[in-house]
């Protein structure tokens, strides 16, 4: 073990101790980088420390969103214990059951759809930290390398960036429901959303959309966008159909540049989507 990845695990079983927790530290997981924050994986707990102020501001706005998400009825890690100042977060354990898929489709769709009245809870979603000139001109020339190389079109990507960014913000979005963020929990026999730190406004059915291209199997999907098509009145056709284009398109640009989202969706799959959600949209009447 490297001395530094020695020093996360020593600071956290050394809180751990602290709060009387007597269970195994199975795993550290370093997310300094990009969430500011080491997570430590017990039998049936998870424990997130910051290390940085951003962690700080992560862990308060995941506290927030689990709250306001508890007042609707929706199922979140529960927090055994939290810090005040956001410095750490104890939680219970998800774990996933290995069935179910029938239901975990109706309960996702479910859950999404009582995400979505406004309003959103008070005060800002996390975001995460943003880098320096330097970096991110480098970060922004190798993405889009890789992009070009799988095939990705930059007037496609501009347009559709642009138009989405002008949808009105007309709901609550939980701002990364994944099909991997929502997780039937065999021990509380119901879904858990997971994630809630960028809970924010968004377009109309950004949520379910989000859903939709992320879901591995085709029959789920089929009940996602069914869902999304009977939501969805003649007028706002248009505008729905971009978002769908536009949440394709991103998930395609994220599976490329972030291989390591840890859902198990490959770029063939995010491809496939776009082309899909395409066809819709053209369907509904984007005007792109």
């Amino acid at each position: 073990m490297r001395p530094a990845d020695a020093a996360r695990r020593d600071r956290v079983a050394a809180l751990l101790a602290e709060l009387g927790v007597g269970q195994q530290l199975l795993a550290v997981t370093d997310h300094v980088a990009r969430l500011g924050v080491v997570q430590g994986v017990l039998t049936d707990r998870i424990v997130d420390l910051a290390v940085t102020e951003t962690g700080c501001r992560r862990i308060r706005a995941e506290l927030r969103g689990r709250r306001w998400a508890e007042e609707r009825d929706i199922g979140v890690p529960e927090v055994l214990a939290a810090a005040d100042d956001g410095r750490w977060l104890l939680s219970r354990r998800v774990h996933q059951a290995t069935s179910g898929s029938r239901r975990w489709v109706g309960e996702a769709v479910a859950a999404a759809i009582r995400i979505a009245p406004l309003p959103a809870p008070p005060g800002e979603p996390w975001h995460p930290p943003v880098p320096g000139a330097a970096a991110r001109a480098r970060g922004s020339l190798e993405d889009t390398g890789r992009l070009l190389r799988h095939g990705v079109r930059p007037g496609e990507l501009r347009a559709v960036r642009a138009a989405a960014r002008q949808l009105p913000l007309a709901e609550v979005s939980h701002g990364d429901l994944r099909a991997a963020n929502a997780v039937l929990d065999g021990e509380a026999s119901r879904l858990v959303v997971l994630e809630w730190a960028g809970l924010r406004t968004g377009p109309r059915h950004h949520d379910l959309l989000t859903l939709w291209a992320t879901t591995p199997d085709a029959d789920d999907r089929a009940v996602v966008a069914d869902t999304v098509l009977e939501r969805t009145t003649g007028w706002e056709g248009p505008d729905v159909g971009l978002l769908w284009h536009a949440v394709a398109l991103e998930q395609l640009v994220a599976r490329i540049t972030r291989p390591d989202r840890g859902d198990g969706l490959d770029v063939a799959f995010a491809r496939a989507r776009l082309a899909e959600a395409r066809r819709l949209a053209t369907g509904l009447g984007s005007p792109l």
